[in-house]
């Protein structure tokens, strides 16, 4: 696969170590009784989906989840709940993309929401102080593009708009049809586990 120009990282289970179950346990404790059946680490329903496909933006979804819990939920509140599946984001990989940098286009492509994004574009995303957009060529987050994954119109976006050519990419991803449906189109594709150190798998397919 020495063909590989482009490399394209999903957020949520590939950088970021996710833990669904604390997640579902916050939103619980802040009313979301039925959080369970919402919260996917992969595609959300409901209105957690609207809030990654960019249908709704944060107070309309502050607003969504007050409505549901049935009493006022704040935005700190929110926040509190995304966060919770956010387990470790391990320095050692932000390094491993920083040093593909220097070879190949890096992009990431990621379902996910303006709460959460508030703090992946902060200092306190990473160990070094670094926002996630230092890390990469360009990002394409599901509720800015108004798609989520796996629709393959959100592939397809981000091929066109980056010019990248399908056999020239690889895309490393967690969810099984995330992968199916870029591999669809050609794409070239890694599924690791959740907390994987993929670092040698993605040396070998490069």
């Amino acid at each position: 696969m020495s063909s590989i120009k482009n490399v394209v990282f999903d957020l949520g289970g590939v950088i970021i170590t996710l833990n669904r179950d604390c997640a579902v346990k916050r939103f619980e404790e802040i009313g979301i009784k039925d959080a369970a059946e919402l919260i996917d680490p992969h595609e959300q329903k409901g209105f957690f989906l609207e809030v990654e496909n960019g249908r709704i933006y944060v107070e309309g979804f502050r607003r969504k989840l007050s409505e549901h819990a049935g009493t006022e939920i704040t935005k700190e509140q929110a926040t509190y709940g995304w966060m919770g599946f956010v387990v470790d984001v391990p320095q050692y990989k932000l390094d491993y993309i920083l040093a593909l940098r220097k070879n190949y286009h890096v992009y990431l492509l990621s379902n996910t929401n303006p709460i959460i994004q508030e703090w992946t574009r902060s200092s306190a995303f990473s160990a070094a102080g670094h926002p996630i957009g230092d890390y990469f060529d360009k990002m394409y987050a599901s509720y800015e593009i108004g798609i989520t994954k796996p629709d393959p119109a959100i592939y397809e976006y981000m091929l066109k708009d980056s010019g990248m050519i399908p056999s020239e990419t690889l895309f490393i991803d967690d969810g099984r049809l995330n992968i199916e449906v870029a591999r669809s189109l050609g794409i070239h594709t890694y599924q690791p586990e959740n907390n994987e150190d993929w670092r040698e798998a993605i040396d070998r397919l490069l």
